[in-house]
């Protein structure tokens, strides 16, 4: 009688074994619906992100037309108190975005979703990291500018030289104050 309980036990282990083998190899390894098991429906791949060319301090200059209100270009940063990333950027980029209060539109969207229809319509470049910087909707940068110098003080000097000359570009080169020193990296950015 023991020998018969253990064949027993032997039998529903390997059962379960094989149970087990068969769910993983058909919901695991190769998951997604089917039409039939010799010919499994293929799901797409994502659309593969769009390669813009960059300018100074890493932005990408989209195909995307300049957008403005009140004839003044809008200005987005995204970000939130818990990304070091975004904590590093932000004095840089209020710094910046007041001297130039009256010729841009400046929206800040830092642990709120304020804009989230804005950030939604990059989706096809940045997939939702943080910091997330767009300038007039033509020029935009996922990540701050911690890595543009051999340290932190040369990194932050050129984060606001690449913000200003920028932000100068979409300006036609206002305020003066700012933009006249600018002039010949402004002349660089398409």
């Amino acid at each position: 009688m023991d020998k018969a309980k253990y064949l027993v036990i032997v039998v529903l282990v390997l059962a379960a074994g094989y149970l087990g083998f068969s769910y993983t190899k058909k919901n695991l390894i190769n998951p997604g619906p089917t039409t039939s098991t010799s010919n499994p429906t293929v799901t797409p791949s994502p659309k593969a992100a769009p390669n813009y060319p960059l300018t100074i301090g890493q932005f990408s200059i989209t195909d995307k037309e300049v957008c403005s209100e009140n004839g003044k270009p809008l200005v987005y940063f995204f970000g939130s108190t818990s990304c070091p990333h975004c904590v590093w950027e932000k004095p840089i980029a209020q710094k910046v975005f007041t001297k130039f209060k009256d010729q841009i539109i400046y929206k800040e969207d830092f642990d709120t979703q304020n804009y989230s229809e804005v950030f939604q319509r990059y989706s096809d470049i940045n997939p939702g990291y943080i910091p997330f910087l767009v300038l007039g909707c033509k020029y935009i940068r996922v990540g701050a500018g911690e890595n543009l110098g051999k340290d932190d003080t040369e990194s932050k000097k050129l984060e606001e030289e690449a913000l200003s000359t920028i932000l100068c570009k979409l300006t036609n080169g206002n305020p003066g104050s700012v933009c006249n020193s600018l002039k010949d990296k402004v002349s660089q950015i398409p």
